[in-house]
Formats: structure tokens, sequence, C-alpha cells
């Protein structure tokens, strides 16, 4: 008779844990080159349906793209959609030439192959298309990939890092849905489904019994994500945006709003064998953000999952494994906060159009154009930028290749899990503020600028985006110095002149890009000087240059 109702319980279980979908880790790339191709596909969200997708290196999202601080890499990212595209590296600190914004198109067909060190301390970041007006519909449709950077000093804490059992990246998703056909519906954001990693519903995941390190990413287009434990259990979260923070913050809810990464840890010690969700707490979230309850205006149009509370993700408890973790540790990293003494000051005002707008927004009264320059800036100055909200909805802000960290939030200092190192912050609505600090030290461009926008997609391809350019310092006018001794001079150059290339090792090659990714000139080298006529050439370019032991990429202009 026991061993009957044994069988039965098993067999039960089978079935309970076979009616749950496991959601798919991504696959990990790393190396001194990576390569990505961006392609349209199909994926069965819905038993029956074939469902038209976008993804880098498949149907649907991308593999994860593992970097360690200081070492060089090689992007090599092919547009096999049938419409041009970019790759945004979200939240690397990259210099403009190789950030993927809206002046880095790649063509149809073609490969963009920027070139760079990573500059970035430990944390989760992500890369998605970012072309004007098209950035919504493709990264909703499944265009979006993990960046994981390790550093040593996150690796000489005691935390969950082995990818795929102890440490998961997990992608959030709001989404709609067509009713009928089961298709992404682009121009709504009503939003009727939540995606978790690709998987639309009883989404699960098979954990250990120890302490588990959850990278949450917020890759919706529009809504606010208010993350909690079904059992309201306490978690730490241990980095913001783009680092660790200075120690574990233990909480048991979070908001985080599109764009925004956060890792966390949860213990799970001592309860193999149960279940836990994590839900959407969305009557919690404030009045006014999407995904919650209506303003007081009544303004925001409710979708069917807003201002409710339901479950995104089960937790299936297993047993531990071989030398698993237990404790979350307390201390975590020092941030250096920038000083504000000598910084220069901005304010950007955003503003509805007309006021009560909650579809059409300004960034200082006016919406973005590619011809215009916003403003600029010099390399080594500190910003302090003052962003007020007299919108009657909140706006996550985002600049582009560094990271800043957050001063003020409505006059007042922020929570502990936002005093790190950020890219995204909420800029809340109705008079809101935030004040914010930051320091472009280590690129200049002279043309090609960095951006800052709403990370609400459709507020963002819609014009609610900015540019500016960070001058050279003077004294390196018409030098640009690269990493590790190579130079390259004069820049910009006139095309009766000799472009000069200097580098500490021998430099094997050089190559001329077009803004369009072609190739239209090669030479193969083997010294540590060269000189090259550029006579035929006019416009602006990208070098690529290999030595020995690295390749770097360079903007010229040819006049």
């Amino acid at each position: 008779m026991k061993k009957k109702l044994l069988t039965l319980i098993a067999t039960i279980i089978f079935y309970y844990c076979n009616a749950q979908n496991l959601i798919p880790i991504p696959p990990i790339v790393t190396g001194t080159n990576i390569d990505l191709m961006l392609q349209n596909g199909t994926t069965q969200f819905y038993a029956g349906f074939n469902t038209a997708t976008n993804g880098y290196n498949g149907n649907y999202l991308g593999p994860t793209i593992i970097l360690q601080k200081g070492q060089n890499v090689n992007m090599n990212v092919m547009n096999m959609l049938n419409e041009v595209t970019t790759t945004h590296w979200h939240g690397l600190h990259v210099a403009p030439m190789n950030d993927g914004s809206p002046h880095n198109p790649i063509a149809i067909g073609a490969t963009w192959s920027p070139s760079f060190t990573v500059m970035d301390n430990a944390a989760t970041y992500w890369y998605h298309p970012h072309l004007h007006g098209s950035t919504m519909k493709q990264v909703i449709k499944g265009a979006a990939g993990f960046i994981i950077v390790n550093d040593d000093v996150e690796s000489a804490l005691t935390l969950p890092r082995n990818y795929g059992v102890d440490d998961f990246p997990i992608a959030f998703q709001f989404e709609t849905f067509n009713n009928t056909t089961k298709q992404i519906v682009i121009d709504d954001e009503l939003d009727n489904a939540v995606l978790v990693n690709g998987i639309v519903s009883n989404a699960s995941i098979n954990v250990p019994a120890q302490v588990v390190r959850l990278r949450l990413l917020n890759a919706s287009s529009h809504r606010f994500f208010n993350f909690g434990f079904s059992d309201n259990r306490s978690f730490s979260q241990i980095t913001s945006d783009d680092g660790l923070l200075d120690s574990s913050v233990s909480m048991t809810r979070f908001i985080l709003s599109p764009g925004e990464r956060a890792e966390i840890l949860v213990n799970f010690t001592t309860q193999q064998g149960s279940s836990v969700y994590l839900m959407q707490y969305g009557t919690q979230l404030p009045a006014g953000y999407p995904g919650g309850p209506q303003d007081a205006m009544g303004m925001m149009v409710l979708g069917p999952l807003d201002n409710t509370n339901f479950n995104l993700l089960q937790f299936n408890i297993q047993a531990p494994t071989t030398n698993s973790i237990t404790t979350i540790p307390t201390a975590l990293t020092t941030n250096t906060v920038l000083s504000e003494v000598g910084s220069t000051s901005r304010t950007i005002a955003i503003t509805g159009s007309p006021a009560m707008s909650m579809t059409n927004f300004l960034m200082n009264g006016v919406q973005y154009n590619e011809n215009v320059i916003n403003f600029s800036t010099q390399q080594d100055n500190v910003e302090v930028w003052n962003i007020t909200n007299q919108s009657m909805m909140p706006h996550p802000f985002h600049i582009h290749g560094n990271h800043f960290y957050v001063l003020k939030v409505n006059g007042a200092t922020p929570p502990l899990n936002m005093q790190g190192r950020k890219d995204v912050i909420t800029v809340p609505p109705n008079g809101g503020s935030v004040k914010l600090i930051t320091q472009y030290k280590d690129f200049n461009d002279a043309t090609m600028p960095f951006m800052y926008h709403c990370h609400i997609l459709s507020h963002e391809d819609t014009g609610m985006m900015g540019q500016f350019i960070v001058n050279p310092n003077p004294l390196s006018i018409n030098e640009v110095s690269m990493n590790d001794g190579i130079k390259i001079y004069p820049n910009p150059i006139n095309n009766t002149q000799f472009l000069n290339i200097q580098s500490e090792t021998n430099i094997q090659s050089i190559e001329f890009f077009d803004i369009l990714g072609r190739s239209v000139l090669t030479k193969e080298l083997d010294n540590k000087i060269e000189t090259i006529a550029v006579p035929n050439l006019s416009g602006v370019y990208m070098i690529k240059i290999k030595t020995e032991n690295k390749t770097i990429t360079q903007k010229i202009i040819i006049n």
C-alpha cells in the first residue's frame, strides 16, 4: 500500500512539473571575437501558433555575452533583417563610434564591427537595436540579449556565479498579442501578456536549495515591474545597473523600470522540495506608473494586467549543489561619488505636448532631430544634470556611454539600492525631479554624439531623445590617442594629407570602412609606424587597426 502511494505521489509530481514551462537559459558566447547575427524568425509562444519574431543568433532574444573587465573585444554584428538596424551595448562605457546609437546604422546584409576595451565594472548589461523610429518594434519582437561583465572585485566575493545553476539571467517583457493570430502587436501598449525569457505562461525554473543569484532585466517597451515573492520573503539587491552596491540591500519589493537591470540574491537554503513564485505587485506601484493604478486624474488607460498582482515565475527548489553558497555577503565594494565642486550644471525639462499629453513628450521644448546637437561638453568635465518632469507620467531616463550617480530624487537622498553606478533613473511625474552627476573622461569625438532619452520605447521612437558631443581636451586636438600607445593623426584630415599611425607593437593591418560598414581600403603591414595617403576618400570612416595583440577601431573624418 505504501509503495502504491509513493508511486501515485511521484506520478502527480511528474505531471505537475511537466505542466510547467521551464524557462530557457540563453547560451553563452565569450572570447575576443563575438559574432552576432540579427535575424527574423518565428517562435511558438502559444501552442499551434507561429509568431513572427526576431533575435540574435536565433529566433528570439540572443546569447549572453560574457566579458572580463580589461579585455579587448571585437563585435561583429551582421544584419539579416529586411530593414536597417543598429546594436547598442546598453550601459557599456564605450566611445560613441562603438555605441550602437542611431548614428551607427547597419545596412541590410552588412556587418558592423566595433572593437573596444571593456572598461566596465562587474554587473549585468544588455544589448538591443537602437535605430530611431524602429527601436520599439525590433526590441519587443525579441532583439535583445544579456551582457555579463566580470572583474577582480566581484570575483573576490563569495557569490553565486555558476551560470544556469545558481546564477540566472531573466528577461521580463510585457507584450501585446493579437487574440486571434497570436502575433505581437507593435502599436498597442496595453499589453496582455508577460514573457519570461520567452515563456508566456506557467513559467518556472529549477533552483538549488541555497543562495541563488537572479540577474533581472526589464526589457519591456512601456511598463514597470514591482517585484516581490509570493511568501513575502526578503531578498538582497547587490548591484544597480552598472556595478556593485556598497553593501547588499535587504528588501521585499523593488521597482524596475524599462531598461533597468538589478542583481538580487535569494536564499532558498533548507527549502528543498518546496516552491515559491516571483510576482508582479502592480497594485503597489505608485499611481500613474504604467503597470500600476491610474493617476489621480484618471488620464492613464489601464491594460488588462495593470493594477493587479500575479505570478511571474515559479521557483522549484531542488537539492543543493556541491560547495553551495548559503550566506549573503554584506560589504561588497566602495563607490566613490564625484564631487560637485567645479562641475558644469545642466538642466533638462520634460514636458508633455500638449501639457496633458500621455503620448507625446519633449525635452527642453524640442523633439529629437538627427542633425541637431542639443549641447556639447568637454572631455574630463564633471556634469550635474537636473532633470525635471512636468508631464503626467514617469520617464525612465537613460544616458549612453557612461554611468552616473543619483544625488537626489524629488530633492531627497535616493534609497540605498539607487546609490550605485546607474545608467537609467526614473524621473517621477507631476513636477518630479532627479539630480545626477557624471563625467565623460575617457572618450571624445567632435562629430559623433552620445544619446540621452526616455527608455519607454514608444517615447524614444517619437522623439523623446537628445544628443550631445564630448569635445576633446584642447591639448589633444588633431591627435587621437588610442589604447595602449596607438595614435592616429591628424583627425580630421584633409584628403591631400597623409594619415599617420603609430603603435608600440607592429601594426598587422589597417582597414577603412564607410558609414554603412563596407570595407573601402585595406593594407597589410608589419611596421610600428605607417603613413597612408587617402586621396580618393572623403567623409566619415571607421578605421580598424590590428596589431600583434589587439584590434582597435577609430572614427576619422576626411575633408
